[in-house]
């Protein structure tokens, strides 16, 4: 049924969506790829699944997941962006793939790589209308990640924080001269960033009903995908790109042969470069600043 397909490709979507916002706060403020994203995913529900064994309630353990992969992010910061010099750009791209290989060496140690059953043992009953069905945890996840994103988008546009990470993005040197804390609004962004990666690690955890040391992998690429496409730097960009995505590979999975809903992805990464490499709501670059 095409109407069941769609609601599952923005069930889908929407953890692509949530990793894409959070890949581009860093990169609007920073101008730098933060590798370790893929790592932040997983490792929330691992600590959330930690809290839940050592005796925390379920639903307490999800915000200890979610509170632990955000002050990870705040620390990922600290050592593997905050020291790196402006001029080499590559310094964040490295350092923070090692941090986030670093977690993934930890989990893999306590844990081993195979799939570990993951649940926080919350019933909701499932959502059927006009003869679409969505489990409660879908439902949950979707309403959950749209308010997310459409907040967050409204914070960025109208509030004080949003206005101060805008001006550190467009240009820094002004920004700091009109009196904007530079590193706590950094700070902050890798609080948010992070916090909405491990949202989506809980998200198909809980969907799933397992975890593994290596399950952030195929969404952490498939959303940098999401961002080139939406545009680098555009929250907008990426929320559409995102849920259109999930959106796409599911009705290709449906549809068509098997395997063309991977194809399809980087398909349309390579037509974006060629045709509109600035992404759906990227600008073109007008001026160069030396």
């Amino acid at each position: 049924m095409l109407q069941q397909q769609i609601v599952n490709g923005l069930m889908l979507g929407s953890v692509y969506a949530l990793i894409g916002v959070g890949y581009t706060l860093v990169f609007g403020v920073l101008r730098m790829l933060n590798l370790a994203h893929a790592y932040l995913f997983m490792i929330a529900p691992f600590i959330a699944l930690f809290a839940i064994k050592s005796g925390i309630a379920p639903s307490l353990a999800v915000i200890v997941g979610l509170g632990a992969s955000a002050l990870l992010g705040i620390l990922l910061y600290q050592v593997a962006f905050r020291p790196i010099p402006p001029k080499h750009a590559l310094g964040g791209f490295v350092t923070s793939l090692s941090f986030g290989v670093v977690l993934q060496v930890i989990v893999v140690n306590s844990y081993g790589t195979l799939k570990i059953p993951f649940g926080t043992g919350l019933a909701l009953p499932d959502v059927e209308w006009d003869g679409l069905i969505l489990s409660g945890v879908q439902a949950l996840s979707l309403v959950l990640a749209t308010a997310l994103m459409l907040g967050l988008l409204v914070v960025i546009k109208r509030t004080r924080f949003g206005r101060n990470i805008r001006a550190l993005a467009q240009n820094e040197t002004a920004a700091l001269l009109l009196g904007v804390a530079a590193r706590k609004h950094v700070r902050l962004t890798f609080f948010v960033s992070s916090a909405l990666a491990g949202l989506a690690g809980i998200m198909v955890a809980e969907r799933f009903g397992t975890v593994s040391a290596y399950m952030g992998d195929t969404y952490a690429i498939k959303a940098l995908a999401v961002i080139v496409i939406g545009g680098l730097g555009d929250l907008r960009g990426a929320m559409i790109a995102g849920l259109l995505l999930g959106v796409f590979e599911v009705l290709f999975q449906a549809y068509a042969p098997p395997g063309w809903s991977e194809a399809f992805v980087w398909l349309l990464l390579i037509a974006t470069f060629l045709f509109k490499p600035e992404g759906i709501f990227g600008m073109r670059i007008s001026r160069r600043e030396i």
